[in-house]
């Protein structure tokens, strides 16, 4: 079957997380996430709620074709934004997870989503300093002359 033009055609295309019985049981769940900066210059005209909107529309028009008629599974893009905010979808798919995780392991569903936002924002937090500084980790090379080329 033909996937629309703005559908991602790539033979390698694949979303960042997938699971089973988010939605429901034994039901496949495939997720992508999209972080985007409200203060851009080219979204500083627009309004905040319609910007969550047009960014969960450009990753529905790329992947919930395919996943729906190839994977057989649903669809929800994650949207985020780096001062913090969520996408209506984002918001649906943690309130779920929250219900979820705190049924299996009796806390509240109020400590729940709030440590799940919690480890997001540090996530988040992360992600935007090591794009912005690098990471701090020394990288250690092995000199070449102190590897062992005979396999034998």
């Amino acid at each position: 079957f033909p996937l629309p033009v703005s559908a991602n055609h790539a033979t390698d295309a694949r979303m960042d997380v997938f699971c089973i019985g988010l939605w429901g049981k034994l039901q496949k769940s495939y997720i992508d996430v999209r972080i985007f900066h409200p203060g851009a210059p080219s979204y500083l005209p627009k309004a905040i709620k319609p910007l969550y909107r047009e960014q969960e529309a450009q990753k529905k028009r790329a992947y919930a074709k395919r996943v729906i008629e190839i994977e057989k599974g649903s669809f929800s893009p994650f949207v985020l934004s780096t001062t913090g905010g969520t996408g209506e979808e984002c918001g649906r798919v943690m309130r779920t997870l929250a219900s979820k995780i705190s049924d299996r392991h009796g806390n509240t569903y109020r400590e729940t989503i709030e440590h799940i936002r919690l480890r997001l924002r540090f996530a988040l937090l992360r992600v935007c300093l090591v794009s912005l500084r690098g990471t701090r980790t020394k990288i250690n090379y092995t000199p070449i002359s102190n590897i062992d080329i005979n396999l034998l």
